[in-house]
Protein backbone atom coordinates (compact mmCIF):
# COMPACT_ATOMS: atom_id res chain seq x y z
CA UNK A 1 0.00 0.00 0.00
CA UNK A 2 2.73 2.43 0.97
CA UNK A 3 4.63 1.81 -2.33
CA UNK A 4 1.35 1.92 -4.31
CA UNK A 5 0.75 5.92 -2.42
CA UNK A 6 4.89 6.83 -3.59
CA UNK A 7 4.38 5.60 -6.79
CA UNK A 8 0.62 7.54 -6.83
CA UNK A 9 2.49 10.88 -5.16
CA UNK A 10 5.52 10.45 -7.83
CA UNK A 11 3.31 10.82 -10.61
CA UNK A 12 1.40 13.55 -9.10
CA UNK A 13 4.78 15.37 -8.85
CA UNK A 14 5.41 14.67 -12.70
CA UNK A 15 2.18 16.98 -13.06
CA UNK A 16 3.95 19.50 -10.41
CA UNK A 17 6.99 20.14 -12.21
CA UNK A 18 9.18 23.84 -12.04
CA UNK A 19 11.13 24.28 -14.98
CA UNK A 20 13.58 26.87 -16.10
CA UNK A 21 14.98 26.88 -19.41
CA UNK A 22 18.87 28.00 -20.28
CA UNK A 23 19.78 27.85 -24.06
CA UNK A 24 21.91 24.39 -23.12
CA UNK A 25 20.28 22.94 -20.51
CA UNK A 26 16.98 23.24 -17.71
CA UNK A 27 16.83 23.61 -14.26
CA UNK A 28 14.11 20.75 -13.20
CA UNK A 29 12.00 20.68 -10.21
CA UNK A 30 9.98 18.09 -9.41
CA UNK A 31 7.95 17.78 -5.78
CA UNK A 32 8.18 14.52 -3.64
CA UNK A 33 7.27 12.79 -0.25
CA UNK A 34 10.13 11.00 1.08
CA UNK A 35 9.89 8.46 3.89
CA UNK A 36 12.05 8.95 6.94
CA UNK A 37 16.06 8.26 6.39
CA UNK A 38 16.52 6.74 2.89
CA UNK A 39 15.14 7.03 -0.65
CA UNK A 40 15.89 5.98 -4.32
CA UNK A 41 15.05 7.75 -7.10
CA UNK A 42 14.76 5.94 -10.22
CA UNK A 43 16.40 7.92 -13.08
CA UNK A 44 16.83 5.33 -15.65
CA UNK A 45 18.05 6.88 -18.77
CA UNK A 46 17.59 10.39 -17.89
CA UNK A 47 20.37 10.05 -15.29
CA UNK A 48 23.05 10.47 -18.16
CA UNK A 49 21.41 13.88 -19.04
CA UNK A 50 21.57 14.95 -15.84
CA UNK A 51 24.42 17.40 -15.11
CA UNK A 52 27.03 15.76 -12.11
CA UNK A 53 26.61 17.38 -9.22
CA UNK A 54 23.48 19.00 -9.38
CA UNK A 55 21.04 16.18 -8.33
CA UNK A 56 20.08 16.94 -5.44
CA UNK A 57 17.35 16.74 -2.17
CA UNK A 58 15.63 20.29 -1.34
CA UNK A 59 13.94 20.07 2.00
CA UNK A 60 15.77 17.83 3.77
CA UNK A 61 19.63 17.42 5.02
CA UNK A 62 21.26 15.62 2.91
CA UNK A 63 24.35 12.79 4.67
CA UNK A 64 24.85 10.86 1.23
CA UNK A 65 24.14 10.01 -2.54
CA UNK A 66 24.73 6.29 -4.45
CA UNK A 67 24.73 5.86 -7.79
CA UNK A 68 24.21 2.80 -8.94
CA UNK A 69 23.14 1.83 -12.70
CA UNK A 70 20.09 4.35 -13.28
CA UNK A 71 18.80 4.71 -9.58
CA UNK A 72 20.56 7.22 -6.60
CA UNK A 73 20.04 6.12 -3.44
CA UNK A 74 19.31 9.28 -1.37
CA UNK A 75 19.89 8.82 2.99
CA UNK A 76 19.18 11.99 4.69
CA UNK A 77 17.43 13.50 7.73
CA UNK A 78 14.29 14.44 7.79
CA UNK A 79 10.82 13.08 6.13
CA UNK A 80 7.66 14.26 4.10
CA UNK A 81 7.29 16.92 1.39
CA UNK A 82 10.89 18.31 -0.11
CA UNK A 83 11.91 18.81 -4.20
CA UNK A 84 14.20 16.87 -6.10
CA UNK A 85 16.20 18.87 -7.94
CA UNK A 86 19.03 18.31 -11.34
CA UNK A 87 19.98 20.53 -14.10
CA UNK A 88 19.07 18.66 -17.17
CA UNK A 89 20.71 18.73 -20.81
CA UNK A 90 17.79 16.95 -22.60
CA UNK A 91 15.88 20.47 -22.44
CA UNK A 92 17.27 23.26 -24.35
CA UNK A 93 15.49 26.33 -25.12
CA UNK A 94 15.82 29.42 -27.73
CA UNK A 95 13.68 32.23 -28.71
CA UNK A 96 12.74 33.90 -32.20
CA UNK A 97 10.80 36.17 -33.55
CA UNK A 98 8.56 37.69 -36.96
CA UNK A 99 7.52 41.31 -38.23
CA UNK A 100 5.13 40.50 -40.31
CA UNK A 101 3.15 44.01 -41.45
CA UNK A 102 4.19 46.13 -38.48
CA UNK A 103 3.19 43.08 -35.70
CA UNK A 104 6.20 41.75 -33.85
CA UNK A 105 5.88 38.14 -32.54
CA UNK A 106 8.00 36.47 -29.93
CA UNK A 107 8.47 32.59 -30.20
CA UNK A 108 9.73 30.04 -27.86
CA UNK A 109 11.71 27.04 -29.19
CA UNK A 110 12.25 23.81 -26.51
CA UNK A 111 14.02 20.77 -28.02
CA UNK A 112 13.37 17.52 -25.40
CA UNK A 113 15.07 14.56 -25.47
CA UNK A 114 14.04 12.01 -23.33
CA UNK A 115 10.45 11.59 -21.56
CA UNK A 116 7.83 14.04 -21.75
CA UNK A 117 7.43 16.69 -19.01
CA UNK A 118 4.54 18.43 -17.54
CA UNK A 119 5.50 21.47 -15.53
CA UNK A 120 2.92 23.83 -13.68
CA UNK A 121 5.69 26.10 -14.10
CA UNK A 122 7.89 26.96 -16.84
CA UNK A 123 10.12 30.03 -17.45
CA UNK A 124 12.47 30.49 -20.35
CA UNK A 125 15.57 32.11 -19.73
CA UNK A 126 17.84 33.22 -22.57
CA UNK A 127 20.70 35.60 -23.21
CA UNK A 128 24.24 35.27 -24.56
CA UNK A 129 25.77 32.61 -22.33
CA UNK A 130 28.51 30.71 -23.30
CA UNK A 131 29.97 27.00 -21.92
CA UNK A 132 31.27 26.35 -19.47
CA UNK A 133 30.38 29.23 -17.69
CA UNK A 134 26.46 28.73 -18.35
CA UNK A 135 25.72 26.53 -15.26
CA UNK A 136 27.48 28.85 -12.70
CA UNK A 137 25.58 31.59 -14.42
CA UNK A 138 22.09 29.52 -14.27
CA UNK A 139 22.35 29.32 -10.35
CA UNK A 140 23.33 32.77 -9.55
CA UNK A 141 20.41 33.72 -11.92
CA UNK A 142 17.86 31.66 -9.63
CA UNK A 143 19.21 33.05 -6.80
CA UNK A 144 17.34 36.50 -7.01
CA UNK A 145 13.88 37.38 -8.38
CA UNK A 146 15.28 40.06 -10.59
CA UNK A 147 13.51 40.46 -13.87
CA UNK A 148 16.69 39.53 -15.81
CA UNK A 149 19.45 38.46 -13.93
CA UNK A 150 22.78 38.44 -15.02
CA UNK A 151 22.08 40.08 -17.87
CA UNK A 152 19.82 36.56 -18.82
CA UNK A 153 16.01 37.38 -20.49
CA UNK A 154 13.37 35.80 -18.38
CA UNK A 155 10.23 34.86 -19.79
CA UNK A 156 7.17 33.19 -18.30
CA UNK A 157 5.49 30.87 -20.58
CA UNK A 158 1.86 28.94 -20.09
CA UNK A 159 2.39 25.57 -18.74
CA UNK A 160 1.64 22.77 -21.02
CA UNK A 161 2.97 19.07 -21.63
CA UNK A 162 5.98 19.21 -23.04
CA UNK A 163 6.18 15.74 -25.43
CA UNK A 164 9.97 14.75 -27.04
CA UNK A 165 11.08 17.08 -30.08
CA UNK A 166 11.02 20.43 -30.75
CA UNK A 167 8.13 22.57 -29.43
CA UNK A 168 7.51 26.11 -30.45
CA UNK A 169 5.07 28.56 -29.02
CA UNK A 170 4.45 32.18 -29.07
CA UNK A 171 4.10 33.93 -25.72
CA UNK A 172 4.36 37.71 -26.75
CA UNK A 173 3.16 40.02 -29.18
CA UNK A 174 3.22 43.98 -29.78
CA UNK A 175 2.17 46.19 -32.99
CA UNK A 176 5.28 48.32 -33.92
CA UNK A 177 5.95 51.44 -36.58
CA UNK A 178 9.36 50.24 -37.47
CA UNK A 179 12.06 52.85 -39.00
CA UNK A 180 13.05 51.62 -43.14
CA UNK A 181 16.76 51.94 -42.73
CA UNK A 182 19.67 52.38 -45.63
CA UNK A 183 23.13 52.29 -44.34
CA UNK A 184 26.60 52.68 -45.88
CA UNK A 185 29.64 52.07 -42.95
CA UNK A 186 32.95 51.58 -43.79
CA UNK A 187 36.19 53.30 -45.64
CA UNK A 188 35.85 55.92 -47.28
CA UNK A 189 34.84 55.06 -51.12
CA UNK A 190 35.28 57.25 -54.04
CA UNK A 191 32.07 56.04 -55.67
CA UNK A 192 30.59 56.04 -57.97
CA UNK A 193 27.88 53.99 -56.34
CA UNK A 194 28.38 53.09 -52.77
CA UNK A 195 26.45 49.85 -51.75
CA UNK A 196 23.72 50.16 -49.04
CA UNK A 197 22.13 47.78 -46.13
CA UNK A 198 18.31 47.78 -45.61
CA UNK A 199 17.04 46.63 -41.95
CA UNK A 200 14.68 48.01 -39.52
CA UNK A 201 14.94 50.25 -36.25
CA UNK A 202 12.62 50.08 -33.57
CA UNK A 203 11.82 50.30 -29.88
CA UNK A 204 11.67 47.42 -27.80
CA UNK A 205 7.99 47.06 -26.86
CA UNK A 206 9.22 43.94 -24.15
CA UNK A 207 12.69 42.71 -23.28
CA UNK A 208 14.12 41.05 -26.44
CA UNK A 209 16.69 38.42 -26.04
CA UNK A 210 18.88 37.69 -28.69
CA UNK A 211 17.63 35.49 -31.96
CA UNK A 212 16.80 35.35 -34.95
CA UNK A 213 14.38 37.91 -36.78
CA UNK A 214 11.82 36.83 -39.96
CA UNK A 215 10.20 39.79 -41.86
CA UNK A 216 7.94 39.94 -43.79
CA UNK A 217 6.32 42.52 -45.85
CA UNK A 218 2.93 42.56 -48.01
CA UNK A 219 3.40 39.25 -48.19
CA UNK A 220 6.94 39.12 -49.16
CA UNK A 221 9.93 37.51 -47.31
CA UNK A 222 12.42 40.18 -46.79
CA UNK A 223 14.86 38.12 -44.85
CA UNK A 224 16.13 36.98 -41.54
CA UNK A 225 18.60 38.69 -39.67
CA UNK A 226 19.97 38.33 -36.06
CA UNK A 227 18.17 40.48 -33.29
CA UNK A 228 20.00 41.70 -30.88
CA UNK A 229 19.80 41.55 -27.29
CA UNK A 230 18.14 44.61 -26.10
CA UNK A 231 15.97 45.50 -22.93
CA UNK A 232 12.67 47.38 -23.10
CA UNK A 233 12.21 50.87 -24.12
CA UNK A 234 15.57 50.85 -26.34
CA UNK A 235 16.14 51.15 -30.07
CA UNK A 236 16.75 47.95 -31.48
CA UNK A 237 18.16 47.46 -35.12
CA UNK A 238 18.69 44.66 -37.54
CA UNK A 239 19.92 44.38 -41.03
CA UNK A 240 18.74 41.94 -43.55
CA UNK A 241 21.49 42.32 -46.39
CA UNK A 242 21.99 44.17 -49.63
CA UNK A 243 19.88 46.89 -50.76
CA UNK A 244 19.51 46.55 -54.78
CA UNK A 245 17.01 49.46 -55.17
CA UNK A 246 18.41 52.41 -53.77
CA UNK A 247 21.32 54.34 -55.53
CA UNK A 248 23.84 55.93 -53.28
CA UNK A 249 26.16 58.10 -55.50
CA UNK A 250 29.33 59.72 -55.72
CA UNK A 251 31.37 62.22 -56.97
CA UNK A 252 34.85 63.61 -55.85
CA UNK A 253 36.31 66.42 -57.12
CA UNK A 254 40.12 67.97 -56.44
CA UNK A 255 39.71 71.23 -55.18
CA UNK A 256 43.41 72.08 -54.22
CA UNK A 257 46.39 70.60 -54.00
CA UNK A 258 50.09 71.00 -52.11
CA UNK A 259 53.07 69.43 -51.57
CA UNK A 260 51.73 67.17 -48.58
CA UNK A 261 48.34 67.38 -49.00
CA UNK A 262 44.90 67.64 -51.30
CA UNK A 263 41.69 68.84 -50.65
CA UNK A 264 38.41 67.36 -52.67
CA UNK A 265 34.95 68.52 -52.34
CA UNK A 266 32.80 64.94 -51.86
CA UNK A 267 29.50 64.84 -53.34
CA UNK A 268 27.24 61.88 -52.26
CA UNK A 269 23.72 61.85 -53.38
CA UNK A 270 20.57 59.38 -52.71
CA UNK A 271 17.01 59.70 -54.29
CA UNK A 272 14.27 57.73 -52.05
CA UNK A 273 13.03 55.01 -54.45
CA UNK A 274 10.09 53.49 -51.95
CA UNK A 275 6.99 54.56 -51.55
CA UNK A 276 7.36 55.16 -47.65
CA UNK A 277 9.95 56.92 -45.68
CA UNK A 278 13.13 56.00 -45.21
CA UNK A 279 16.48 57.01 -42.99
CA UNK A 280 19.73 57.12 -44.05
CA UNK A 281 22.86 56.10 -42.23
CA UNK A 282 26.36 57.19 -43.30
CA UNK A 283 29.44 56.19 -41.55
CA UNK A 284 32.93 56.76 -43.17
CA UNK A 285 36.25 56.40 -41.77
CA UNK A 286 39.24 57.83 -43.47
CA UNK A 287 43.23 57.48 -43.36
CA UNK A 288 44.77 59.57 -41.27
CA UNK A 289 45.67 62.02 -40.68
CA UNK A 290 42.82 63.67 -41.91
CA UNK A 291 40.56 67.08 -42.08
CA UNK A 292 36.84 67.17 -42.38
CA UNK A 293 34.71 70.06 -43.41
CA UNK A 294 30.83 68.39 -42.84
CA UNK A 295 28.43 70.45 -41.45
CA UNK A 296 25.19 68.78 -40.05
CA UNK A 297 27.71 65.59 -39.27
CA UNK A 298 29.01 64.26 -35.97
CA UNK A 299 32.35 64.29 -36.07
CA UNK A 300 35.05 61.11 -34.61
CA UNK A 301 38.23 60.45 -34.37
CA UNK A 302 38.20 57.75 -37.76
CA UNK A 303 35.93 59.98 -39.84
CA UNK A 304 31.91 60.79 -38.82
CA UNK A 305 28.77 59.91 -38.55
CA UNK A 306 25.81 60.95 -40.14
CA UNK A 307 21.76 60.41 -40.37
CA UNK A 308 18.77 61.89 -42.44
CA UNK A 309 15.58 61.04 -43.21
CA UNK A 310 13.46 61.20 -47.11
CA UNK A 311 10.11 61.32 -47.43
CA UNK A 312 9.17 58.83 -50.72
CA UNK A 313 10.70 60.34 -54.06
CA UNK A 314 12.49 62.98 -51.98
CA UNK A 315 16.23 63.43 -52.90
CA UNK A 316 19.12 64.07 -50.47
CA UNK A 317 22.45 65.79 -51.44
CA UNK A 318 25.56 66.05 -49.36
CA UNK A 319 28.45 67.63 -49.76
CA UNK A 320 31.52 67.89 -47.34
CA UNK A 321 35.60 68.94 -48.07
CA UNK A 322 38.05 66.80 -46.96
CA UNK A 323 41.76 66.65 -46.77
CA UNK A 324 44.16 64.30 -47.23
CA UNK A 325 47.74 63.40 -47.21
CA UNK A 326 49.07 62.81 -50.91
Amino acid sequence: MRKALALLWLGLGALAQEVVVYPGFAEVKEPVHLPPSTWVYLAGEKLARIVPGSLRLLGVEEEERLYQGGAVLFRYRGEGEAWLRYLYTGLTGEVFYTLEEGRLWAWARLRLEGEALSPKRLTLLVGEVRAPEAFGVALKALEGPTENPYGLFRYELAPRRLLPGTTEVPFQKAVLAPERLLRYRGAFRPGPVLPLERGYRFPAPFPLAPGSLEVVEEGLFLGQALLPATPEGQVAEVWLGRDLKARLTRAVSLLSQEEKEATYRVETRLENPYPYPIVLLLEEAFPKPFRLDFPGATLLPEGYRFEGRLNPGATLTLTYRLTLPR
